[in-house]
């Protein structure tokens, strides 16, 4: 399961990029939330500590972007 959890973060964070990078704000900073989410879980699961904190610093930038996305 967690291996799928992995996998899932993987691909919409990548797919998540694209996204912002072609200025297609809000879905991608839906999609890098998901893929924060997943990869925050990996990490506590597998108490590395780098890895959930990195994620969880990752998608309390994703919220600031999504606040910024709906705000202007």
């Amino acid at each position: 399961m967690i291996k799928m959890i992995s996998w899932f973060g993987t691909m919409v964070s990548i797919i998540g990029a694209f996204c912002v990078a072609s200025q297609v704000l809000l879905a991608g900073y839906i999609l890098f939330s998901l893929g924060s989410i997943s990869w925050l879980i990996v990490g506590i699961v597998k108490k590395d500590s780098a890895l959930y904190i990195l994620n969880g610093t990752f998608f309390m930038a994703n919220i600031l972007g999504l606040f910024n996305a709906f705000k202007g």
